[in-house]
This record gives structure tokens, sequence and C-alpha cells, in this order.
């Protein structure tokens, strides 16, 4: 369930950091002080996966249960990012369909 949770978590925060008006001119400026950057916070793919690696870091969900607690993490979060990439979808449709 948390999984799930952090994954609407994700994908919120990766369309509106890369779609949204409100983050324009903060894309645009990251993207003048580093092209790397810019394209980073300007994908919501991309950015959905550094983000779900910060929320799996921060509440730490395991759903693989195997020796080594870092790589349940690390496919727990690509888990996260993957799920979140597909509301992320679902969000820039909806924005499209409706004209914004």
């Amino acid at each position: 369930m948390l999984v799930l949770l952090l994954s609407c978590v994700t994908a919120s925060i990766a369309f509106t950091v890369s779609e949204t008006v409100l983050f324009r001119t903060f894309r645009e400026n990251v993207t003048r002080w580093s092209p790397w950057l810019g394209k980073l916070f300007s994908c919501g793919y991309c950015l959905g996966h550094w983000v779900a690696f910060g929320l799996v870091a921060g509440y730490r969900p395991r759903v693989f249960w195997s020796q080594v607690a870092v790589l349940d993490y690390g496919f727990t979060a690509l888990l996260v990012a993957w799920a979140g990439a597909f509301q992320w979808v679902v969000l820039v449709i909806l924005f499209k369909v409706a004209g914004k």
C-alpha cells in the first residue's frame, strides 16, 4: 500500500515540477545554469526516478526481501518510479485534453 501511495506522490511531484507553469521559470533558470539538470527537471519520467529514490530512502518500504537491503530498496524505488510514470502519463494526457 505504501508503494502505491509513494508512486502517487512521485507522479504528482514529477508532473508539477516538469510540466506546470508554476515551475517554468525554475526550469529555465536551471537549464541556463546546467543543461543536464535542465533536461532532468524538464523530463517528468527522468525526474520521477530521482523523486522515487528520495522517497524510498526516506520511508524505506521493502517490496523485495533478500539478504542485501540496498538492492531491495533500489528495486522498490524502481517499482515506485515505474508506477509513478504511468500516473504521470495520465496526468499529461488529462492536461492536454483540458487544453492546459
